[in-house]
């Protein structure tokens, strides 16, 4: 198997794991800058096990060679968790994976800026599909009270097809330790604010299942996986985290998805698998 289909195999692997993030949010009743702090610093001590479990006694050296892009993707990484909790909070669940679907966009343009990669017209079209299927997702949801949320998710797009872009185009650096600095940023960021620490049992169990497994495995993969595929292919797959979040969002609260949500993710979910089986066969 070569290794751009390893890496569209391994994006599957990290959709389906974070996939059920944006319910627990939900389902977890905390303030902004309680989620931020938690998601932020609990998230780190999985990826620091992970980094040393890499370099062993090299860990020190691996923080030192990430340089400059490193910091630079740290701080796409800290505004994409920041901001995604804003978009949740404020806007609803379709309407910030609706607006997150356009990381794949940023992505394919930023790579024809930076990285001279052209999209063939069959990835193009398969971009265009995989978005008109997110917004008949999302259609009637969108209110003028969620336009700050929107805005926010908008940032998480763009970030997200920036960061990728960034480690595709230094891909020779190990990025993985610059997560761990993403997390420590956005962590300090919610420090100046009050933090709920009175938690439940519930509220534990989720953020466990939160902080140590769906948010550091998939972003591990979204450090690795650009180095072998395009990032537009990378983040055209995570598109299919919208369908699978409605999905868990039916199963666990039974919130019934409307016709156009079953429409669109029926669209979303056939093109993507397509696209990944022709290009995986190439």
């Amino acid at each position: 198997m070569s290794k751009s289909a390893q890496g569209l195999l391994w994006t599957f692997f990290g959709v389906i794991i974070i996939s059920p993030d944006s319910l627990l949010i939900r389902l977890l009743n905390l303030t902004n800058y309680s989620l931020i702090f938690y998601r932020s610093f609990l998230p780190a001590i999985t990826l620091l096990l992970f980094i040393f479990w890499s370099y062993r006694m090299k860990t020190f050296n691996a923080f030192l060679l990430i340089g400059l892009p490193g910091i630079i993707y740290a701080l796409f990484y800290a505004i994409t968790h920041i901001c995604f909790v804003y978009a949740i909070q404020y806007t609803s669940v379709a309407n910030t994976l609706v607006i997150v679907a356009g990381a794949p966009i940023f992505a394919a343009l930023f790579s024809m800026l930076f990285l001279k990669e052209k999209p063939t017209l069959f990835t193009w079209i398969i971009i265009m599909v995989a978005l008109a299927s997110m917004f008949t997702i999302g259609w009637g949801s969108y209110t003028s009270k969620g336009i700050f949320g929107d805005f926010m998710a908008l940032i998480v797009a763009i970030s997200m097809g920036s960061s990728g872009v960034l480690v595709r185009y230094f891909r020779k650096i190990d990025l993985v330790p610059a997560c761990l600095l993403g997390c420590l940023i956005a962590g300090l960021y919610s420090l100046p604010f009050e933090i709920e620490f009175n938690l439940t049992w519930i509220q534990i169990l989720y953020l466990s299942l939160m902080c140590f497994i769906m948010l550091p495995v998939p972003f591990i993969v979204l450090t690795i996986a650009p180095r072998y595929t395009p990032a537009y292919q990378v983040y055209l797959i995570f598109l299919l985290e919208s369908v699978f979040g409605t999905a868990w969002v039916w199963i666990v609260i039974n919130e019934v998805p409307s016709l156009n949500t079953i429409i669109g993710g029926f669209t979303l979910l056939s093109s993507v698998l397509i696209y990944t089986i022709i290009e995986t066969r190439k």
